[in-house]
């Protein structure tokens, strides 16, 4: 069973003087008891999201889906560039001036994501022999992305929520200092499902083309294209180190964006 609302908005400028954009925004809320087929299990050879953990009790399951997202931004724009013959500049130009600075277009892609959900599970089988159980947080947790020895952290403090694992995610007494705030989940507990937020998605794609015709004997275009322009990093919240009292917890070791990439064509259409 899922549920799923979603406010969207969309904006739309038609082609005029050159310039075309669409942008489109959704705030919206997955939830649901699992993201993944009942077929797809560890046991089939394929990662499998969000397995039920009490057949007896499926809800214990229900959470934000593994694929929410809960703000997604997306724009796209159109530039004819306002150089050459009939344009705003150079509006006179000869025809080897027009040549160079003419028909140039200018294109860009963008797409934006808040943080996508990860759990964390416990070291033991407290529901299902053979799947893990999930974290309970019993007080906020802070989230804090830094890079320690290299490794991206999303945690302000992983040692307190593993140090304090066996006090129940509370400070023992008299100790100091912040509180994990998580505890191990009881026997027959399926814990919290995707109660964390790792990186969202980000990317801006771009493109600048042009053309040159030549009457009936056909017409030559150069593109240059350029994916993932900022260069931005994003990492995978999939790969968010999940298991507590683990040496890795809230250590990320995969992208979710792909470093920037560039290509040029030449093509002649006949």
């Amino acid at each position: 069973m899922s549920y799923y609302d979603a406010f969207q908005i969309n904006l739309k400028r038609p082609s005029s003087h050159g310039f075309q954009m669409d942008v489109n925004y959704t705030y919206s809320d997955s939830i649901d008891m699992g993201s993944d087929t009942e077929r797809d299990t560890e046991f089939t050879g394929e990662a499998s999201f969000s397995d039920i953990l009490n057949t007896w009790k499926p809800y214990l399951n229900r959470g934000h889906s593994d694929f929410d997202t809960r703000q997604l931004s997306t724009g796209e724009a159109v530039y004819a560039l306002p150089f050459g013959r009939g344009k705003t500049v150079l509006s006179n130009a000869n025809r080897v001036t027009d040549a160079l600075v003419g028909g140039w277009q200018l294109s860009g892609i963008n797409r934006w994501s808040s943080g996508l959900p990860f759990s964390l599970t416990e070291p033991g089988w407290s529901t299902n022999w053979q799947i893990e159980s999930f974290g309970v947080t019993v007080g906020p947790v802070p989230m804090h992305r830094h890079f320690v020895a290299g490794n991206p952290q999303f945690f302000a403090n992983p040692d307190a929520i593993n140090n304090d694992i066996a006090t129940g995610g509370l400070n023992p007494a008299g100790a100091s200092g912040p509180a994990g705030n998580i505890r191990l989940p009881y026997p027959g507990e399926a814990g919290q499902r995707n109660n964390f937020r790792g990186d969202g998605y980000f990317d801006v794609d771009s493109g600048l083309t042009k053309s040159w015709k030549f009457g009936e004997v056909g017409a030559l275009k150069f593109a240059w294209e350029t994916y993932n322009t900022t260069n931005t990093v994003r990492f995978d919240p999939s790969s968010i180190g999940s298991g507590l009292t683990g040496g890795n917890l809230g250590v990320a070791t995969r992208l979710l964006t792909a470093p920037r990439r560039m290509q040029f064509s030449l093509r002649y259409d006949f």
